[in-house]
C-alpha cells in the first residue's frame, strides 16, 4: 500500500464558516466543510448513486444531506445515517500556509 501524503485542495481563505467547496484532489473528489471553525474533508460523491455532495445541504447537527436522494452523513464521522454499514471516506486535513491540505 503507498504512503499517504499530503495534497493541495484549496487556499484556507476560499471556504468561509457555513460553507462547503468540493475539490478534486489527486483524482479524488473531496468535500471540504468549515463549520464551527473545524475544517472536516469528506469523499466528495453520495454512496448512492454518486452524486455530487457539494450540491447538498448541511445543518446545524453537522448532518449533510444529499441533493438527489436525500441520503443523510454525519459529517464528524462519514457514517449514513439510515445504515450504520455505509460511510464517507473521511480525510485528515490541516491549514499551512494559507492553503487546506489533504492526507491521501
Amino acid at each position: 500500500m503507498p504512503e499517504k501524503s499530503w495534497f493541495f485542495a484549496i487556499k484556507a481563505d476560499d471556504l468561509k464558516e457555513g460553507s462547503m467547496e468540493f475539490a478534486r484532489v489527486k483524482g479524488t473528489p473531496v468535500l471540504l466543510i468549515r463549520k464551527n471553525d473545524t475544517v472536516y474533508s469528506l469523499f466528495g460523491k453520495c454512496k448512492h448513486m454518486g452524486c455530487r455532495l457539494s450540491k447538498g445541504t448541511f445543518s446545524e447537527e453537522y448532518v449533510l444531506k444529499c441533493p438527489c436522494h436525500g441520503w443523510e452523513y454525519d459529517i464528524r464521522s462519514g457514517k449514513y445515517l439510515g445504515d450504520k454499514d455505509e460511510e464517507l471516506s473521511v480525510f485528515e486535513n490541516k491549514v499551512e500556509d494559507g492553503e487546506i491540505l489533504v492526507l491521501l
